[in-house]
This record gives structure tokens, C-alpha cells and sequence, in this order.
């Protein structure tokens, strides 16, 4: 095999690697406020604070983001409403650095 394509390869494992190193759990937080934006997707602000997101609509780095593209949407949204009415906690896996969520657990992790 090149040496071209060798140093391909690697780079593409190590790229994917990165990828799937971006997300990450947040264990453990309350929700605090649900903002639906005007596009049908779901803003998350939680306690204690995010930091770094890049939100939805623009509200800032404080709150993860429910894309309305995610097939789990009303789900995910009905979770978080329940968790919010209760005052119990969930713990968040958000996908990527600007903090979308991909997955939710009821009750902390």
C-alpha cells in the first residue's frame, strides 16, 4: 500500500475518532427553562448552567438545543417537560460542541 494512502486511512480513523469524542454526558441537571423556537425545535436551559453552546434563535450559551430534525423530538420534548413538572433530574448526552442533544435519560445517569 502507498504511504499516501496509509497516512489517508489514518487520518480518516483519526478524524472519526474526534467525532465521536465530541459528545459527551452532562449527569445530573434540572431543567430550569424550555424555550419552543420558531422553527418547532426546543431550547434547554438547566441547572447547573451550560457554558459554550451555540443555541437556537439565538439565546445564547447557556442552553443545549432540540433539533427539530432529531426523529425523537416529541419524545425528548415530553421528557423534558415531565422532569421539569416534577423537579427531577436528567442527564443529557449532547452530540456536538455547540451542545444538541442526541440523547436523554429520566432521573440522572
Amino acid at each position: 500500500m502507498k504511504l499516501s494512502k496509509l497516512l489517508t486511512i489514518m487520518l480518516l480513523l483519526l478524524s472519526s475518532a474526534n467525532a465521536l469524542a465530541a459528545g459527551r454526558w452532562v449527569q445530573n441537571v434540572k431543567v430550569r427553562n424550555l424555550v419552543v423556537v420558531n422553527s418547532g425545535g426546543v431550547n434547554v436551559r438547566v441547572t447547573p448552567d451550560l457554558s459554550g453552546c451555540t443555541s437556537q434563535s439565538g439565546y445564547g450559551a447557556k442552553y443545549a438545543s432540540l433539533m427539530t430534525t432529531h426523529p425523537g423530538i416529541e419524545r425528548i420534548h415530553a421528557v423534558l417537560l415531565s422532569a421539569y413538572m416534577a423537579d427531577k433530574t436528567v442527564s443529557l448526552w449532547l452530540s456536538d460542541e455547540a451542545c444538541t442533544i442526541g440523547e436523554i435519560k429520566l432521573g440522572g445517569y
